[in-house]
C-alpha cells in the first residue's frame, strides 16, 4: 500500500496554510516530536524514528515554511542530538532522517505519483534547479524490497543513489548514510553514491526494506 499521513494532519495544515496566507505571515510547526511526553524508549531513540522524521515532507507540501524537533539531553526519549550539559554525546537515529532531508537540498516539492502495490512506501521530489532534482524514496515496508522505476519530464543524463540504513527498526546505533556515521564532532564521510540504470527519460533503483534512500537526477 501508499502510506499516507492521518488526515487530520493534512486538514490542520489546509487550515494553517490557508490562515497564513490570509494575514500574510508564514506559519512553522512547532515542537514536532514522534511520542508524547519525552518519548517512548527503543521506539522515539530507534532506527525507526529515522524513517518517521523523512515523511516531514507532507508538513513542507501543506506550506509550512519549518519544523521544530523536540530534544536536548541524554535520556531515552527523543532528541536528534544526544548532549550531557551541551556537550554533544551522539548523533541519534532521529539526526540521520533530518539529514538525509537536508541533503535533497532546497526548493519547490514536486507532485510525486507512486505506484507500489502492498508496500508501505512514500515518496517525494524536490526540485533544486530547472535540471537538478532529488527524490526521497522511503521504504517503511519491514520485509520487503523495494524495486522502482521513475519517470521524469525530461531525459534523464545521470541518477546516482545515497541509502539510509539501520541494522533493524528497534536499534538505536549503527544508523548510517552511505555506509558512514555522523561523529559527535558532527563530520560525515559518506562513501560515494551508487550510479543507477538510466534509459531515456526514466531511472531504475532499489531501495531495501526498512530504508530510504536520496536520488539525485541530472535531467538534460
Amino acid at each position: 500500500m501508499i502510506s499516507y499521513p492521518d488526515t487530520n494532519l493534512q486538514n490542520y495544515l489546509s487550515a494553517l496554510e490557508v490562515a497564513a496566507a490570509a494575514i500574510g505571515v508564514p506559519y512553522r510547526i512547532a515542537e514536532t516530536n514522534s511520542f508524547y511526553n519525552g518519548g517512548a524508549p527503543n521506539v522515539s531513540d530507534s532506527y525507526a524514528s529515522a524513517l518517521w522524521v523523512l515523511d516531514l515532507f507532507t508538513i513542507a507540501q501543506g506550506g509550512s515554511v519549518g519544523v521544530n524537533l523536540h530534544g536536548g539531553g541524554n535520556g531515552s526519549g527523543y532528541t536528534p542530538i544526544a548532549d550531557n550539559n551541551g556537550v554533544v554525546v551522539e548523533a541519534r537515529p532521529e539526526y540521520y532522517g533530518v539529514l538525509l532531508l537536508t541533503l535533497a537540498g532546497q526548493g519547490p516539492l514536486r507532485l510525486t505519483n507512486i505506484s507500489a502495490g502492498s508496500l508501505n512506501t512514500s515518496a517525494y521530489t524536490v526540485e533544486n534547479s530547472p535540471t537538478q532534482l532529488s527524490l526521497i524514496r522511503l521504504n517503511k515496508d519491514a520485509t520487503e524490497n523495494l524495486q522502482f522505476t521513475t519517470t521524469c519530464p525530461s531525459t534523464v543524463q545521470a541518477a546516482t543513489l545515497q541509502e539510509l540504513t539501520g541494522p533493524s527498526l528497534a536499534a538505536t546505533s549503527g544508523v548510517t548514510i552511505q555506509v558512514s556515521p555522523v561523529n559527535s564532532d558532527g563530520s560525515f564521510s559518506p562513501q560515494p553514491p551508487y550510479g543507477l540504470v538510466v534509459s531515456g527519460d526514466t531511472f531504475t533503483g532499489y531501495v531495501p526494506a526498512a530504508s530510504a534512500a536520496l536520488v539525485r537526477v541530472t535531467l538534460s
